[in-house]
């Protein structure tokens, strides 16, 4: 089982010398009874990234590209990973350059995939379980409700053989013989456009759980209600049906009312697993 990391990069210049070393030393430790390559795919950064991983791929022996028109953005940058991991590889596992992946999830997702033939995809949850959770998961909380609320519309506009937890977690196992030649790629809401695509295509799905990891300085300013909208736009986009468009629209209003409530009013609102949040006495309310 030959496989594949792949690390979709922009501008990572402060964490990347970082991620590469401490994902090669778990490799090497940890996963030497798997056929394990790298990939990086540079989405034309402008900073001192390109510079770093061209030294350490020197040290590390990995293999990288860089769009030399760009950015193209994350989706381009993901389908390019999917095209070179369809060459020659029969896993890909992506990996985010950003610290905000846990190395040691990627043997977990290898088991799986070994262990049951059955499965295409391995998705992994923050919002699974509470078995990686500290007591300050420092998540922003903008995007933990947004994350709640459209994982909640993906699973009712496009259902699986299992209830997604974290429809945006981008550490996931794909087998690549499930994976598109092309697809819309929709930038930041690529999960979305792929989540469609399994459904269409009656993918089999694992989820496991992965450490919440944010960075404090990537805490947003701001800019949920234009993210949500986008979101929603693209799943609207993505349905045909009158019934689903109507869902569609009802969750992205009662979205936007929902997230009003907490940023203006309950900055210190708790992070629950996704099925306690609809449980939640909050959300009942």
């Amino acid at each position: 089982m030959k496989a594949l990391i792949g690390i979709p990069l922009h501008n990572e210049q402060a964490y990347l010398s970082e991620c590469i070393r401490t994902l090669f030393n778990f490799i090497n430790s940890e996963c030497k009874d798997y056929d394990i390559s790298v990939l990086l795919v540079d989405d034309g950064s402008t900073d001192k990234s390109q510079v770093i991983y061209e030294n350490l791929a020197l040290e590390f022996r990995f293999q990288t590209i860089r769009h030399s028109i760009g950015p193209l953005g994350y989706g381009n940058t993901i389908l390019t990973l999917f095209r070179q991991a369809k060459k020659s590889y029969d896993i890909l596992i992506t990996f985010d350059a950003d610290l905000q992946h846990a190395p040691f999830t990627i043997k977990e997702i290898l088991q799986v995939l070994q262990d049951k033939p059955q499965i295409d995809l391995v998705s992994t949850s923050r919002y699974l379980t509470y078995r990686f959770w500290d007591q300050n998961t420092q998540v922003p909380i903008d995007r933990y409700i947004t994350n709640m609320l459209i994982t909640r519309t993906i699973n009712r506009c496009f259902p699986l053989n299992i209830e997604i937890t974290d429809a945006f977690c981008g550490l996931k196992g794909y087998r690549t013989k499930i994976l598109p030649d092309n697809m819309d790629h929709a930038g930041y809401s690529f999960p979305l456009v792929f989540w469609s695509y399994s459904h269409k295509n009656n993918l089999i799905i694992d989820e496991i759980e992965t450490p919440i990891i944010y960075r404090l300085d990537r805490r947003p300013r701001g800019e949920w209600k234009h993210r949500l909208k986008d979101y929603f736009s693209k799943i609207d986009s993505l349905v045909h049906s009158n019934e689903l468009k109507k869902k569609v629209q009802l969750d992205y209003q009662e979205s936007i009312n929902r997230l009003t409530e907490v940023v203006d009013h309950c900055p210190d609102f708790p992070i629950l697993t996704y099925h306690e949040f609809f449980k939640s006495k909050w959300y009942i309310e």
